[in-house]
């Protein structure tokens, strides 16, 4: 609210510039597609403006040697955070949501305590465990990293029992055996340095979860973002001092806040007096009603949860496993299978990409820099779905809605979706932006 106009001018170019060179160096030129009345309206605008004016100045030769005149362009979603709070604040179960969420995962960095001292770990494109886990759920790579362990130490019994052999015998044929696992070395300590490490993460996570309750959290939040009845209610859960933390009660009762239509002065002065007594601060409340007064948030009926398997109560076994654990705490884990339900970034996606009717998105502004004329709805006049997909959000996205883009991208192979944002935001810094804001517009 205090932001001067120059300062949001020069963000807004910035986004505008940003997204202007991504599809200069793809040499695509996209279908944009975005909500009517928010900043996410303003990008487009002048990114369809910059875009056009480059198409057809004739000094320039951007976006001219391309396959734009295909009838496969590829399209781009442009969305405000407005669009799903819930989901930013929301305590997640995949492995490097997990990690951003609690050890503040940056330019693929974190910092993990491990036996009192704090380890800065690496986890990039080059872990081939990372590339491979990174957006599974917490017990199947808990269960991936025993597996891999186990890999580890059999390669150095393999090693061991060859050099038993040679001591005993001095056998030739085992000679060229030895030969080959001595160049495997600097491979396999390669391969357990990075097992140590994912052990270490996944232990400290373990800890956290379990110091922290984030099992009943996630349990309670899943169920009203679903419409699911609750066992408990959430002012008891805000007023058990035994589990969380005050940011933990904090982000659960903003997401039940947003996710209840009508809630008496009240009863929101009760919540609001139980999160003060855990020691909140509830400026923010002040802010969120003031955006659900004037504005429509996305908080549309959920479907309900589907899974192959899996379930709340499997969720929470895991993690009661967890608890009861020893420090290696993943040895005897079983994948557990966690159902899978479209956020509303992803819903959003479906359903512009698909040409879907849906009241959610049908206002949605479509915009063409090909067309030389401004304003009007394109989507009657267009026949092909879209098969590449460009995600921006703008104010800030998070990694749980990204793993829930690329699931849903593995579950449609025809698709190839990017997903971009401002910044990737986890929840404290996202609740300190909802404090600030809520502070600023009292």
């Amino acid at each position: 609210p205090d932001a001067k106009d120059a300062d949001i001018e020069k963000c807004i170019n910035a986004i505008t510039d940003s997204v202007f060179s991504l599809f200069v160096t793809l040499k695509e030129l996209p279908v944009i597609r975005c909500p009517k009345g928010n900043a996410a309206e303003i990008v487009a605008e002048k990114l369809e403006k910059k875009m056009r004016d480059a198409r057809r100045d004739p000094k320039s030769e951007l976006f001219k040697d391309t396959a734009i005149t295909s009838f496969q362009r590829p399209l781009l979603v442009l969305l405000d955070r407005n669009i799903d709070i819930c989901s930013t604040l929301h305590h997640t179960w995949t492995y490097q949501a997990l990690i951003h969420d609690l050890f503040n995962l940056y330019l693929n960095r974190c910092r993990v305590e491990v036996e009192d001292k704090v380890k800065n770990y690496d986890l990039g494109p080059g872990d081939q465990f990372w590339v491979k886990n990174k957006g599974k759920p917490f017990p199947e790579v808990a269960d991936a990293v025993h597996v891999e362990l186990e890999a580890c130490r059999a390669a150095e019994q393999e090693i061991k029992r060859l050099k038993d052999v040679m001591g005993e015998s001095g056998a030739e044929n085992a000679n060229d055996q030895i030969a080959n696992t001595v160049s495997s070395l600097p491979e396999l300590m390669e391969r357990k340095k990075r097992v140590d490490m994912h052990i270490n993460i996944a232990t400290a996570l373990s800890d956290c979860i379990r110091a922290r309750n984030l099992d009943k959290f996630f349990e309670v939040e899943e169920k009203i973002m679903t419409k699911t009845t609750l066992e408990e209610s959430v002012l008891e859960v805000l007023k058990n001092p035994s589990i969380g933390t005050a940011e933990d009660k904090l982000r659960l009762f903003v997401i039940y806040y947003l996710s209840t239509s009508d809630l008496p002065d009240n009863e929101l002065q009760q919540y609001i007096d139980a999160l003060q007594e855990a020691g909140c601060d509830t400026s923010c409340v002040e802010y969120l009603s003031k955006l659900k007064s004037f504005s429509t948030l996305n908080v549309p009926s959920q479907p309900k949860l589907t899974s192959s398997g899996g379930s709340y109560s499997s969720m929470s076994n895991m993690f009661k496993y967890v608890k009861q654990s020893s420090k290696f705490m993943m040895e005897g884990v079983k994948s557990l299978v966690v159902g899978h339900r479209k956020l509303p970034v992803t819903r959003t996606v479906d359903c512009l990409s698909e040409l879907k009717q849906n009241p959610d998105t049908d206002n949605f502004l479509a915009l063409d820099p090909k067309i030389y004329r401004k304003g009007g709805n394109l989507m009657p006049t267009m026949k092909n779905t879209f098969n590449d997909v460009y995600v921006f959000v703008v104010g800030g996205g998070s990694y749980v809605e990204y793993q829930n883009l690329m699931t849903y991208a593995e579950q449609h192979p025809d698709k190839n979706i990017l997903y971009g944002s401002s910044e990737m935001l986890d929840s404290k810094s996202f609740l300190d932006q909802l404090t600030k804001l809520g502070r600023t517009s009292g």
